[in-house]
């Protein structure tokens, strides 16, 4: 559970983990319904938005089929095809906790940029969710809001500046800290961590240190990760 523990989550208190931001929201999800397989739990992953489905979990549209299929697969996708072929979701929360140990969800969209700050309409958070992780990729540093941050202009807006602002790791740790930002509808009794991915060489590291430790500052728990190509969007661990 080396995943789990880093963030500090615990798939048995915390059973409904909702990842939202950009930068690696799939990989995680994943990775973390891998370790919860490994540990013997039972996993539905799921979105309150869009996602890909993954090409080698079981899928089902129907909550009332979950047992059944977490009988013989330790996880298993749960949503509904739109006319996009993606997937959105299915049923309530609380229909898929009462058939699966846990459930993880993507509760927004980055269209696969490094940095985001959410719409009016995001992110999508039910209730019942008990612990919230915000996602940033650490090859935003250094580039410009324009490039590299899903609506932009959001982005800008909320640390003052213009869109052609190089990004700093001030700013990074800004925006996964916010209430407008990566901590936007996350309820007081949710637990609140952030993952700092893409840290795959000596200087996004060092970006990722620095955030860690202001977000620290404000006590906000966080987790430097990176993934390797094969591990990117879960294909490698089912």
């Amino acid at each position: 559970m080396e995943l789990w523990s880093a963030l500090d989550l615990d798939p048995r208190r915390h059973q409904a983990v909702a990842l939202v931001g950009g930068g690696g929201k799939s990989s995680t999800m994943y990775a973390l319904a891998h370790e919860g397989a490994a540990a013997g739990l039972t996993v539905v992953v799921t979105t309150t938005t869009h996602i890909l489905p993954h090409p080698r979990l079981p899928l089902t549209g129907d909550p009332g089929e979950l047992p059944t299929l977490l009988a013989t697969h330790p996880v298993v996708t749960l949503g509904r095809y739109d006319h996009r072929g993606k997937l959105t979701g299915a049923g309530t929360l609380e229909e898929a906790l009462a058939a699966a140990d846990v459930v993880l969800m993507e509760a927004d969209g980055a269209r696969l940029l490094p940095l985001k700050a959410p719409a009016d309409h995001e992110p999508v958070i039910p209730p019942a969710t008990q612990a919230v992780v915000a996602v940033a990729g650490l090859d935003c540093v250094g580039q410009t809001i324009q490039a590299v941050c899903h609506r932009p202009e959001r982005v800008a807006a909320l640390l003052g500046v213009t869109l052609s602002h190089i990004l700093t790791p001030a700013d990074v740790a800004a925006i996964l800290a916010s209430p407008l930002g990566g901590r936007k509808d996350v309820g007081q009794a949710m637990a609140f961590r952030c993952l700092l991915n893409k840290a795959d060489d000596r200087a996004r590291q060092g970006y990722g240190e620095e955030i860690q430790a202001l977000l620290a500052g404000r006590g906000i728990h966080s987790v430097i990760t990176h993934y390797t190509e094969e591990e990117r969007g879960g294909q490698c661990w089912f």
